[in-house]
Parts: C-alpha cells; structure tokens; sequence
C-alpha cells in the first residue's frame, strides 16, 4: 500500500489538536487529523470546564455547553467556607463529546482531512520529512513535512520525534453522576480529601453533577471516600452510592513544562507538552493557545522552507513566554500545599475570610492564577508555615 502523502499530520483529535488543525487547514496548508478514538470525546476524564474568557476570545462552540459556573464554593477540612461570587460568569461547563466533535469539525471545514480510529504508532524523522506508521484498519504509513503531536498525556511517540517526556504526574479521576442541582462549584481540601489537591463536585446540567478528585497517588480511594462522604452521599440520586465507581475514569496528568517540546520537523502542542494549569490540571485553554502559537510558526516554516530544530526552537520560547510562569507559579503553590496540615489549611481560609479574600479577588482570573498566587504566598502562605515550623 502506497503511503498517504501531506503536509502537515497532527496526531490526535482533541481540542488543541483540532484547534491547530483548522488553523493550518484555514491558512492553506494541506492537513491530515488523525485520531486512535471512534468518537470524539471518547474516554475523556475531565470536568469539562472551560473559562469565560476562552470562548470569547477563540469562538468556542456554544452548542456544547451543558451548564454555566457563576460562583464557587471552598470547603477547608474543618469546613470553613470561602465564597466567590464574581460579576460575571467564571466558566461554562461542556459536554466534551460534543465540543471536541465541534472543533474537530471546524478543522473539516477548513480544509483538513480527518481519520478517526487511526492510531499513530511509531514516527521516523529524515532531513526531507517525517514518516509516521499507522493503524487504521490496517497497517500503513503517512509521510508529511511535518508534525504535530497533540496526544495528551499519551507520550509514547516523543523520543522517537525529539522531545522530552514528563517525569512527574498526577492522577484526576471523575464521574458524572445523577445529583441534586448544584447552584455552585464546590472544592473540598483536605489531606483526608486529596493531600495537596482538591475534590470537586461541579453542575452538569439539570439533576447531573461531575465529581472528581486529584491526587498523586490513591486517587481510586481518595474518590470513593469523597463519593460517601457526608457532603456528597445524600446528595446522589444512585440506589447505592458506589454506582458512581462504576462510572468512574481516570488518568495520569503531566507535571510541567516539556523542554524541549519540538524537534526536527515536529512540535508537540496541549498537555502532550505541558500546557496546563498546574493548579487545578485543567488543559483546554492553555492547549488551545498553544495551538495558537504552534500553528503560526508550523505555517511560517512550511511556507520557509524552514522545518529544522534551528527555526522550530521559537516555539519553545514563544509558548513558555505566554505559559510558563503561569504553569512554574502552580508548581510552586502545589509544592508548598502538599506539605500543610489540616488545622495549616483551616488557618489559611479564616485569613482570607478575615480579609485576605478581597485582597485576593482583586487580582484572580479564572484562567490566570499567578497574581493571586504571589498575594497567598506573600500575605499568608509563608508565613503560616514559618509560625507553624
């Protein structure tokens, strides 16, 4: 079988992957979208949130939304409540199914061609272009001038194409579960809850929730405690509670900044690379961006003739210029939280209850946290823990 022929191949389907895809497409470039999934969305563990900010600076699919997030309830492990009840909206909560599929769509529209059930399994790099061996039906071959790996967490394909692999993860595991109707987003610390993280439980329409923990390690446990706890168990509308177990998917989420995230005639783009708010894990505006960024300088090298490590290393300092603070302020916040105590975290929300909050809500943005972070680690954080060291 002769191998398929293009210019550019973006492996994997997902909202950053579709997103450059069509940007390429629409810039006129020829583009194959491939993806091992039959469905859009498929064996997606995520909540599904995507800030306000997102959809109106990229035009994201309206259709998908199931739900709109207008405030947010913290819960410390003593239950000290914080409030936040913005102006406006924070969030819309999707249905991933239905925004992928819009996104993936809108490649389509542009021009890209789009295969599904087709599974990208090993990449060759020559100095003329790149070979990528696929499954799809049948074994064959696609050769291109060049890539883009937007394969989530999924890092199988990295070394083989030049780029770095992450060291560190985290597991989410979630479920979307019959619910009573939540007016608000809630998120439970604690290190009974999940040590260094949060528990969540968000709208996902009428009488719909999605539920969810983040933790380094026992996460599978950590969401079955969170399932029976007193704030959530007589809230689910389950005959038995550990239904929602059964319903349960999980994964492991990168930590940080992939250096380098491009190689000889190949960029990886979205959390394949570490596009992703380190605070809550969540990928799909940070992804979308770099999407963003990946498809303009993809499209200047095509267009250059200029496809080498040499001209693609831009990419690197583009994204991490717009990103990378964001991302290394998480890591530094989740480092410090995962060594507070319970009564440490209890202290830290009667601060930002005794004024620290208003402080705070000056400077927070849903999609930007390092302003409010640098205000919690100044005002609070350090020195709660030189008081309690």
């Amino acid at each position: 079988m002769r191998p398929a022929r293009c210019e550019v191949l973006v492996v994997g389907a997902g909202p950053a992957g579709s997103h450059a895809a069509a940007r390429l497409a629409g810039a006129g470039h020829d583009v194959l979208l491939i993806d091992g999934n039959r469905e859009p969305g498929e064996n997606v563990a995520c909540s599904g949130i995507v800030g306000s900010e997102a959809f109106e600076n990229l035009d994201l699919p309206e259709g998908s939304v199931r739900a709109s997030l207008g405030s947010a309830c913290f819960y410390s492990p003593s239950r000290v409540t914080v409030s936040y009840e913005p102006a406006e909206p924070l969030a819309r909560v999707v249905d991933r199914c239905a925004f992928d599929g819009a996104l993936a769509r809108r490649a389509q529209d542009a021009g890209a061609e789009l295969r599904r059930e087709c599974k990208a399994l090993s990449v060759e790099v020559t100095r003329r272009g790149v070979t990528v061996d696929i499954l799809n039906g049948g074994r064959g071959s696609v050769e291109a001038k060049a890539v883009l790996l937007a394969t989530g967490h999924r890092q199988n394909l990295h070394g083989a194409a030049g780029l770095a692999s992450h060291s560190d993860y985290t597991v989410g595991i979630g479920a979307e579960v019959p619910f009573d109707d939540l007016t608000a987003a809630e998120l439970y610390f604690g290190n009974g809850v999940a040590p260094g993280y949060f528990a969540w439980a968000v709208p996902a329409g009428p009488g719909k929730a999605r539920l969810g923990v983040l933790a380094d390690r026992n996460a599978r446990a950590l969401f079955e405690k969170f399932l029976g706890s007193d704030e959530i168990r007589p809230r689910l509308k389950l005959e038995d509670w550990r239904e929602a177990l059964a319903l349960a998917r999980g994964r492991a989420l990168g930590h940080g900044v992939v250096n380098p995230s491009f190689g000889e005639r190949v960029l990886g783009v979205g959390e394949a690379v570490g596009q992703i708010k380190t605070t809550t894990m969540g990928g799909i505006y940070y992804g979308l961006l770099g999407a963003e960024v990946a498809s303009e300088i993809l499209s200047e090298g095509l267009a250059r003739d200029r496809l080498g490590a040499g001209h693609l290393a831009r990419y690197q300092k583009v994204w991490t210029r717009k990103l990378g603070g964001e991302i290394e302020a998480g890591i530094e916040f989740q480092r410090v939280a995962q060594g507070m105590t319970d009564p440490q975290i209890d202290r830290l929300f009667e601060s930002l209850n005794n004024g620290l909050a208003d402080t705070v809500r000056q400077v927070v943005r849903f999609d930007w946290h390092r302003p409010a972070l640098d205000v919690l680690m100044k005002k609070a954080l350090r020195r709660l823990l030189r008081r309690q060291g």
